[in-house]
């Protein structure tokens, strides 16, 4: 088993990790030929969940996978251990900068291992090396581990801009412990939170609108919905969950669709674009292209 690439775009992989560290503790890489792919599972209580897969063209060059299975490797880590590794990469004042990770063992056990080697001003070379520790996974363990097969999504809507959803959710989460998102087909969505002495609900109006008449099934054909238009369907769920979705602002994503599944889920597909990426002031500019996706499976609460 073998894993080495240099890591040319560590900011993207530190923006992604930043997402899913309010989530849980822990997380699954799993490295393929072609996608890296963070898994994150919250504790049955809460039940999100976070799948994440970005091409591996947009992160690393001279990337080398070896392994039995498939050539696949699965990895579990501690989140802040690798935010905190790809941090290094950021605070560094040198003139250049060449990263390396690599999947090595140290005193017999394994780790992810981030090679920065650098240059200062002055022309002295600097070599900064932070493991992170991993367990390795066995095919048979992952097994059980599957992204959610959820019912076809009565409305897919495009969100709006997550810095406006955010301000108002902010207000909103003192006021109750659960958030009913509801949309149209007609490019309508609301969020509304209500308790014993306030009933609040924002509009959002003009949105794009991501439907047809009819509605696709898994297997290609098209599912008639039962709804005019402008009748809403609402997905309740939990408001803890609902903030931590919004956290995806990390990656400055380019488009995010949101999903209605009526009592059953909300799901939410958070596009990500390659970037040349992430100035000074940490504002991401938006590239043509998507490098890979986000999905927040988020299950309805329960009366």
């Amino acid at each position: 088993m073998r894993f080495r690439a240099a890591l040319t775009n560590a900011t993207l992989l530190l923006r992604v990790v930043q997402t899913m560290d309010k989530l849980t503790k822990t997380a699954i890489l799993k490295l393929t030929r072609s996608k890296l792919h963070l898994i994150v599972l919250t504790d049955m209580d809460s039940g999100l969940q976070l799948w994440t897969d970005i091409t591996t063209s947009a992160l690393f060059s001279d990337y080398r996978i070896e392994s039995v299975h498939d050539d696949e490797i699965y990895l579990e880590f501690t989140i802040d251990n690798l935010q905190r590794a790809l941090k290094s990469t950021q605070t560094n004042t040198s003139t250049s900068n060449q990263c390396t990770l690599r999947l090595t063992k140290k005193q017999h056990l394994p780790v992810l291992s981030l090679v920065i080697q650098t240059q200062s001003a002055m022309g002295r070379e600097m070599v900064l090396t932070q493991d992170v520790p991993v367990r390795v996974l066995t095919p048979q363990q992952m097994e059980s581990i599957r992204e959610p097969m959820v019912p076809n999504g009565q409305v897919h809507v495009m969100m709006p801009g997550l810095g406006s959803v955010r301000s108002v959710v902010e207000r909103m989460k003192s006021m109750g412990d659960r958030v009913a998102v509801s949309a149209n087909r007609l490019g309508e969505l609301n969020i509304r939170v209500n308790n014993e002495l306030v009933d609040i609900t924002t509009y959002f109006k003009g949105l794009e609108n991501l439907n047809d008449d009819s509605v696709a099934t898994q297997d290609g054909s098209q599912a008639a919905v039962d709804r005019a238009p402008g009748e809403y369907y609402t997905a309740v769920v939990d408001m803890k969950n609902f903030v931590r979705f919004l956290q995806s602002y990390h990656v400055a994503p380019k488009n995010i669709v949101c999903c209605i599944i009526e009592n059953f889920a909300l799901v939410f597909y958070v596009y990500i674009g390659s970037t040349a990426g992430f100035g000074n002031n940490g504002v991401a500019a938006l590239n043509d292209q998507n490098c890979g996706s986000m999905t927040y499976f988020i299950p309805v609460r329960q009366q």
